[in-house]
């Protein structure tokens, strides 16, 4: 999956993140489609526990439909999640509040 890299990324930031210091401590998971809409994978991006791993679970407060292509697009700054949004090109769902707090860590991630 091209995106894994960019998950990687991620995981790796997690583990340098100060625990004392996050502002996002939910759970989502990420379903990865390809072009055509098909789930290739799912991820849990954990951030109470700073860690993400493959799989599912139900105890999630939101969730994130993308293709891998957008997603990496995204994590290589080439696109706001934003506008992944507006071209529907995601879904999302859940608690608005925790996905809006991590959108907007996606956001600052972006405008490096």
């Amino acid at each position: 999956m091209k995106s894994d890299e960019i998950i990687e990324k991620i995981r790796n930031k997690l583990k340098e993140s100060d625990p004392s210091r996050r502002t996002v401590v939910n759970t989502f998971q990420f379903n990865f489609t390809d072009s055509d809409g098909n789930l290739i994978k799912s991820m849990v991006f954990d951030f109470k526990a700073l860690d993400i791993y493959e799989g599912c679970t139900s105890n999630v407060d939101g969730q994130v439909t993308i293709s891998d292509d957008d997603f990496y697009l995204v994590g290589t700054k080439q696109k706001t999640f934003q506008e992944i949004l507006q071209q529907e090109k995601a879904k999302i769902g859940g608690d608005e509040e925790a996905i809006n707090k991590m959108l907007e860590k996606f956001r600052i991630n972006t405008q490096n």
